[in-house]
């Protein structure tokens, strides 16, 4: 059955583009061209596993945990929901009572992905740096009991940020980004952080069903790693 559309949910990597906020730079230049030397080709000085739109593997936050190419590829594939939590706002927490609403659609295997239109803001502004909604201990359990195969945000992170940088004062996130994470990989569920254009899947619906691909680089011994997030609509 064919798609009757295809949906880039992964943002644009491009030099010193915003990310996390103590990653070092994602750099990258062209060393040939095909004009002047025959063929084109670029080569990446910098990147992390966890530039842009990525993937966060158990072993992100497991020191036992598996790595990418480890788990198999049908933990990057599936069916799943968008769900609409737009309304919230910066620093704001994401609690069951907001998912509970949508707690029949959500099917044991699914990927689940939170669009809360924090990609609108992208770019060097504390909001989207440092202020986005994020889930607490409490959510994260309630989404393992859910039997979740994935859970995607279009933030930098599904905890929130608990630090401190040169330039900003600290922001007091709600409960340990550490935690948070390892409740939801101990239990399998992959991570996909920086997504984009959920609101296209969204298409005006407060939740909607599609078919998901967010594979990221096979990188051995990886903790996780840049993927083409892809929403498939069918109907």
């Amino acid at each position: 059955m064919k798609p009757i559309k295809i949906i880039d949910l992964s943002h644009i990597l491009y030099n010193c583009m915003p990310s996390w906020p103590t990653q070092p730079n994602f750099l990258y230049e062209m060393v040939s061209n095909a004009a002047r030397d025959g063929s084109t080709m670029h080569i990446i000085r910098q990147m992390t596993t966890h530039t842009g739109t990525h993937v966060d593997a158990p072993l992100h936050f497991i020191s036992e945990g598996k790595s990418v190419e480890n788990l198999p590829i049908e933990s990057f594939v599936g069916e799943g929901l968008v769900i609409d939590l737009s309304y919230k706002r910066s620093g704001e927490t994401i609690t069951v009572e907001d998912i509970e609403g949508y707690e029949n659609e959500i099917k044991p295997e699914d990927a689940l992905m939170l669009h809360t239109g924090w990609d609108k803001k992208f770019g060097f502004n504390s909001e989207y740096l440092f202020e986005w909604p994020h889930l607490i201990e409490e959510t994260a359990k309630f989404l393992v009991g859910k039997k979740i195969k994935a859970l995607g945000v279009d933030t930098l992170s599904v905890s929130g940020w608990d630090g401190e940088v040169l330039g900003h004062g600290p922001v007091a996130a709600k409960g340990s980004s550490a935690r948070i994470h390892k409740i939801l990989l101990e239990a399998g569920v992959i991570l996909i952080e920086s997504l984009r254009s959920l609101d296209k899947v969204l298409d005006g619906e407060k939740s909607r069903r599609a078919y998901f691909i967010y594979a990221p680089l096979a990188l051995k011994g990886a903790d996780g790693g840049p993927c083409r997030a892809l929403a498939l609509i069918f109907e």
